[in-house]
């Protein structure tokens, strides 16, 4: 206590009136003890409490260390976007085959619909040719029959 006593406007007379003083100011820090102790008695016991908050954290922190030794926690963006890349790559090539094995079936489709249609257009033309052949034998016949009666009369 390196504090100098603050100089009042009276000084004490006597030294009765200081140890009185003295006395009361004793008093005083003697009552505040005995409050803070007396206060201190009254706090509930935390301690069950406190076992059980740092058995939670310790049971947090074995379930953050099984996680911490899972694969997906030692990725970072770069290798996922790299895995990422990679899987997009076979993907891509993948369905490259498939848009090409489509394509090429719809080719052969499409050239048996064209076949399927020339076929049509010849047996159309066919038709045509075989009526006009037996209209002009038809016609030529008569012709004939005219002439040959002709020639006989």
């Amino acid at each position: 206590m390196t504090q100098k006593p603050a100089r009042t406007a009276q000084q004490p007379a006597d030294a009765a009136t200081a140890f009185e003083d003295l006395r009361r100011e004793i008093s005083l820090q003697r009552a505040a003890i005995e409050g803070l102790t007396a206060a201190k008695d009254k706090l509930p016991d935390y301690s069950p409490t406190l076992r059980e908050m740092a058995s939670r954290l310790t049971k947090m922190e074995e379930w953050l260390a099984s996680i911490d030794d899972r694969p997906a926690m030692r990725l970072t963006p770069l290798t996922i976007a790299m895995e990422m890349h990679e899987g997009l790559i076979t993907y891509r090539a993948d369905d490259r085959k498939i848009v090409v094995d489509a394509c090429d079936a719809l080719a052969r489709s499409l050239g048996r619909v064209e076949g399927m249609i020339k076929q049509k257009r010849s047996n159309d033309e066919q038709d045509w040719w075989v009526t006009w052949a037996g209209a002009g034998g038809l016609l030529w016949g008569t012709f004939l029959t005219l002439v040959g009666i002709a020639v006989w009369m």
